[in-house]
């Protein structure tokens, strides 16, 4: 195990050929990649020291330990406003945060119908210590007290990789699978986690990362005349 990032891999013959950034090269003749997705921040004052504790990009994840407790969704348009109508199955008090960007009149027509507000203000900052949310500063108008925040701004592939050994990828940039084999459709490569954009869990991660090596596993004793 090396803890570099591999920077090209491609194919050569029945293998393939990497480089890493480190300046390691190798050949393999299976490749699995993992290499996830990076989180879009928002583009908001003081929210780096909050992530991950009390402002969160999965509601699956962590929702759930806000419950009874005053949360807000943010994102533009009516990306936070479609995550504060979520969010709401499981959080009482619940206000929606668009920076600055309009709500379209049929989402808002939902929030009015669930009670959920919403604050149009541009979001100047996000206050909190130790890690702990305490309200959210907006340009114009009061501030307001939450303990926790969860944005929807979407996500990036970390890695071209799957792009540039040519996988078939779907609308999100995510490599698509076959269910049966595993494999991505390019001969020896295999995904897992978040490259193939399914169900975005560390759980499922694993769980894909256990079928990709059993797959790969396979495929050896096939290529060695050991199974059919």
């Amino acid at each position: 195990m090396r803890g570099t990032r591999a920077t090209e891999v491609v194919p050569a013959g029945e293998e393939f050929r990497f480089v890493c950034a480190d300046g390691m090269t190798g050949a393999a003749s299976k490749i699995l990649l993992a290499t996830g997705l990076v989180d879009e921040l928002p583009d908001v004052e003081r929210i780096e020291p909050l992530y991950g504790l009390s402002v969160h990009h999965c509601l699956y994840c962590d929702g759930f330990e806000y419950a009874g407790k005053p949360v807000a969704a943010y994102g533009k348009g009516d990306k936070g406003a479609e995550l504060g109508l979520v969010m709401k199955h499981w959080m009482s008090d619940v206000v929606v945060c668009s920076d600055g960007t309009e709500v379209s009149s049929q989402t808002m027509r939902r929030l009015e119908q669930h009670g959920i507000p919403l604050r149009s203000e541009p979001v100047q900052s996000l206050q909190g210590t130790n890690g702990e949310l305490s309200k959210i500063v907006f340009r114009s108008g009061p501030e307001l007290p939450r303990a926790g925040l969860f944005f929807a701004t979407g996500c990036h592939q970390a890695s071209d990789l799957s792009k540039s050994l040519g996988c078939k990828r779907d609308e999100k940039g995510g490599a698509v699978t076959d269910p049966v084999t595993g494999g991505t459709g390019v001969p020896g490569v295999y995904v897992a986690g978040d490259v193939s954009r399914d169900v975005l869990l560390v759980a499922v991660a694993i769980a894909e990362g256990a079928e990709a090596g059993v797959a790969i596993n396979k495929a050896f004793l096939r290529r060695d005349g050991l199974c059919e």
